[in-house]
């Protein structure tokens, strides 16, 4: 289980960057993953490629140029 202030961290991060909420919960369930420690290396890349997956890249950049 991850720790709450880290877990309301990320989810306070990930808003705003206006990023969707499946951004945090996918971040969340890999942390929680990861700290298992029982994931083989191509488990681990695909969970993190769902993260890619979500965030909105364009957005973000658009938004840190202002």
């Amino acid at each position: 289980m991850l720790d709450k202030e880290i877990e309301k961290a990320i989810r306070e991060s990930v808003s705003e960057a206006s990023q969707a909420e499946a951004v945090a919960n996918r971040l969340i369930k890999w942390l929680e993953e990861m700290s298992k420690q029982n994931l083989n290396e191509t488990d681990k890349s695909e969970r993190l490629e769902l993260v890619y997956d979500a965030i909105k890249i364009e957005e973000l950049e658009m938004n840190n140029e202002d």
